[in-house]
């Protein structure tokens, strides 16, 4: 937060006791580039450290040098999957 404006927001989810998935870390525009997606990923690394495994799930591939620049490793064999449940059926 700046003031009252919110310029950083991460999802993750854990199942409590073995993966944190890390859904999205996003940063406003105006706000990127002063490294405030860096400190959330390294303070969702720190909350999350006796997890065996903490999973990225970047929508673009683009995203994955962010990611691997903190540590995160791109699975082997591993490939994203996805239902889209909406359709415009106008």
């Amino acid at each position: 937060m700046v003031g009252e404006r919110l310029v950083g927001l991460a999802r993750v989810l854990d199942d409590s006791e073995l993966v944190a998935f890390v859904h999205y870390v996003l940063v406003h525009p105006e706000y990127q580039g002063q490294k405030i997606a860096g400190n959330m990923v390294e303070y969702i690394r720190d909350k999350y450290k006796n997890y065996l495994y903490i999973e990225g799930m970047p929508e673009d591939s683009k995203n994955v040098a962010f990611y691997e620049r903190h540590g995160f490793h791109v699975m082997e064999g591993g490939t994203p999957i996805q239902i889209c449940n909406f359709s415009d059926k106008r």
